[in-house]
């Protein structure tokens, strides 16, 4: 009768451990260069994949001025607007974590210039219909921390479709400088 019941407990043990071994939220790096040997700045990856629940952390790998903000229609409708606090030292960091799918268009407000914008899907991308639709108060606040930086006429805000081909645009001539 007890070797029945430890053969009993060895082969239910399994299913007790599969339950435990299974993978729960995750964090993942991504990393904010400033490569100054090339001129350039941006975001490693620049775009990743994650699922609900998940974290991203992104770190600063020098002593320069970076954040991480999403376009104001550049996010899933229902999601907190992700928006960092400027990382000025190596070693600093933010993290977010993602609750609602989709997708998530963020940037470096002082390199943006530059192309140093990344992607986080969550899930699955977000379909036209399901990014944020901003309202005129949170247009003007983007502007406004836009404004700290560049003049009015020097650089604006583009709406989601826009972007898109002015980012297409700018990666295009980037591949055919190196």
């Amino acid at each position: 009768m007890f070797r029945k019941l430890i053969l009993a407990a060895l082969v239910s043990l399994p299913a007790f451990t599969t339950g435990a071994l299974a993978e729960g939220p995750k964090t993942h790096i991504v990393r904010v260069i400033s490569d100054y040997d090339n001129l350039r700045m941006y975001f490693s990856p620049k775009t990743i994949t994650v699922q609900p629940g998940d974290t991203v952390q992104w770190v600063n790998e020098a002593d320069e001025e970076h954040n991480v903000i999403v376009y104001p229609d550049g996010y899933p409708k229902g999601a907190a607007k992700l928006s960092s606090p400027f990382l000025k030292k190596k070693g600093e960091s933010f993290s977010y974590t993602f609750k609602v799918v989709g997708t998530y268009q963020y940037h470096c407000i002082p390199h943006l210039p530059m192309g140093m914008h990344g992607l986080v899907t969550v899930g699955r991308p977000s379909n036209d219909g399901e990014f944020n639709k901003p309202d005129t108060a949170e247009v003007n606040e983007y502007r406004m921390v836009l404004e700290r930086y560049f003049s009015a006429d020097e650089f604006k805000y583009k709406p989601r479709g826009k972007r898109a081909e002015a980012e297409k645009a700018t990666e295009h001539a980037s591949a055919h400088k190196h």
